[in-house]
């Protein structure tokens, strides 16, 4: 009963300290409302370039339009082009040097002799572009080269039937594809950014409270003063944690916020046609981020801790900013395979559990409990350092 009357008060005494840092905090109204609304609007701002993105990617690759030099050395291919309903134009006379710039679609260039050579099978022409850039003439390359091969292919069955020759004799075999890729894998893959931005969110939008609250307290000279309260040194650390902790939360559950609406509500039919979300996926969404967001504030509230003021704390701090980064970004380029080890690093495991959900690949027990033992181990060793270093009178004293 003693024990159980002890813990009682403890835990009171930490969420009171949670409440008036969060109060405090929030009591910079300007830092905090720029933080908030561009927490919910990371989404929006995101998903409407990638729609934009890939909605002109795919309206390229449609397009009737080419651009053609030289289409009156060759009759039967502008004829078939116009069969195929394509608009041929005239490129603008400095195409090559617009190409190079990115500002001309792809041009195909029509040699004088094509005609001749197209009889002995010997024609060739020119397909000018530049795929160094996500330009104009990528996309409009792999048109031209479309309707060249259904030309190449209508021409060889002419010829092969006026001889009498059977015209399968160019397909001995038949290729019959089966992809086993769902919408919403191939629409994963592009949204690979939303569970890597969410995640950035929790550590970025809490630096600014994290720093104040350990660098901020030592600059200032408020620690010692703090620390001879009849709070307890374990539960004014641990209260600073959790404060911190249900704001990186909120930042994060804020950052889903703008993904889900602008998801449901934003004309995005590149995106939003393949992909559909429910209520459910969402919560799970933020079930890996309940644990992850705390382990991430207590790591940059204790990195934070041994700088002097408030920008040596931020610099360390910001060592947390750049491993959540770029593990995702290692992973990508690495084209890691989902495995069970992920789930013991943080920042992996909730990269992979959010992105099989949008997927909408099934997930275990597993892949939530792991990773939220792992945090919530983090967030108790990293509240254990800070209160151990508050013991330090280089640390209490020491200021810049």
């Amino acid at each position: 009963m003693n024990m159980a009357a002890q813990r009682i008060p403890k835990l009171k005494t930490i969420l009171t300290v949670a409440k008036k840092e969060l109060t405090d905090h929030l009591r910079d109204r300007r830092t905090a409302t720029m933080i908030f609304l561009l927490s919910i609007a990371m989404g929006p701002i995101i998903l409407l370039g990638l729609g934009y993105f890939i909605g002109s990617i795919e309206a390229k690759a449609e397009k009737k339009e080419i651009y053609v030099v030289g289409n009156e050395y060759a009759p039967d291919l502008i004829n078939f082009l116009q069969r195929q309903d394509m608009k041929i134009l005239p490129p603008k006379p400095e195409f090559r040097a617009l190409i190079k710039q990115g500002n001309h679609d792809a041009v195909m260039v029509i040699p004088a002799d094509f005609n001749e050579k197209f009889l002995t099978g010997e024609a060739k022409v020119e397909l000018v572009y530049d795929d160094t850039r996500q330009s104009a003439s990528a996309a409009s390359e792999g048109v031209l080269r479309r309707v060249l091969r259904a030309f190449n292919t209508e021409v060889a069955t002419l010829r092969l039937m006026a001889r009498g020759v059977s015209p399968s004799v160019l397909r001995p075999v038949e290729i019959q594809d089966t992809n086993l890729g769902t919408a919403a894998q191939r629409a994963a893959g592009v949204l690979f950014i939303i569970p890597w931005i969410t995640l950035i969110g929790c550590v970025t939008g809490c630096t600014a409270m994290a720093v104040d609250l350990a660098a901020g307290e030592r600059e200032r000279g408020s620690l010692e003063p703090l620390l001879m309260t009849p709070i307890g040194r374990d539960a004014l650390v641990m209260g600073k944690g959790v404060a911190v902790s249900i704001y990186s939360l909120g930042i994060a559950v804020l950052t889903l916020m703008g993904f889900a609406l602008t998801l449901k509500y934003g004309n995005l039919p590149a995106i939003g046609s393949v992909l559909s979300l429910s209520a459910a996926q969402y919560g799970m969404f933020f079930l890996m981020l309940l644990t992850f967001a705390p382990a991430m504030a207590a790591i940059q509230m204790l990195l934070a801790t041994y700088g002097r003021n408030f920008k040596e704390g931020q610099t360390y701090a910001s060592y947390a900013i750049t491993l959540v980064a770029l593990i995702p970004s290692v992973a990508m380029f690495a084209q890691v395979k989902d495995a069970t080890w992920q789930l013991f690093v943080p920042v992996l495991a909730q990269l992979m559990v959010i992105t099989r959900l949008l997927r909408g690949e099934t997930t275990d027990l597993i892949h939530y409990l792991l990773p939220a033992a792992i945090n919530t181990a983090i967030f108790v060793v990293a509240m254990v350092l800070i209160a151990r270093l508050l013991r330090q009178e280089k640390i209490i004293f020491g200021r810049a």
